[in-house]
């Protein structure tokens, strides 16, 4: 069989317990490349992340009633299915410590909210590739 000529895109999951925001970056996402899905909350972006089996995640840290983004992180990784998943922080929240946190959890990048859509799209092609 051919290899295609266009090569697959990338499927990126947003985590991110508002709309706006989580919308703003699947679409931005989607014009520079990228297939994209969002979720809001821990629970939806388990089942999501087990249904749809994306290459890379992208979470805030502050998801809402269900538990944070180290909650998720902590499902992701106790689920076979998701485990090999990698994961990019985008918070609003700064600090040494969260992005210890964050590097000693696997994370694969620790970004800053406001951050530009074609910083992010650099850093998830970076580790997607």
């Amino acid at each position: 069989m051919a290899e295609p000529l266009v090569s697959r895109r990338p499927l990126v999951l947003i985590v991110d317990d508002h709309d706006d925001t989580r919308e703003m970056y699947m679409e931005s996402l989607a014009l520079l490349g990228f297939q994209t899905a969002g979720a809001n909350g821990c629970t939806a972006a388990c089942s999501n992340a087990s249904a749809t089996h994306p290459d890379i995640i992208v979470m805030d840290l502050t998801l809402g009633g269900d538990g944070d983004g180290w909650d998720l992180k902590r499902r992701l990784k106790d689920d076979a299915a998701t485990r090999n998943i990698p994961v990019v922080v985008l918070t609003g929240h700064d600090g040494a410590s969260l992005r210890e946190r964050a590097e000693r959890e696997g994370c694969k990048a620790f970004l800053l909210k406001p951050c530009l859509p074609d910083e992010l799209a650099m850093q998830l092609t970076r580790v997607v590739h």
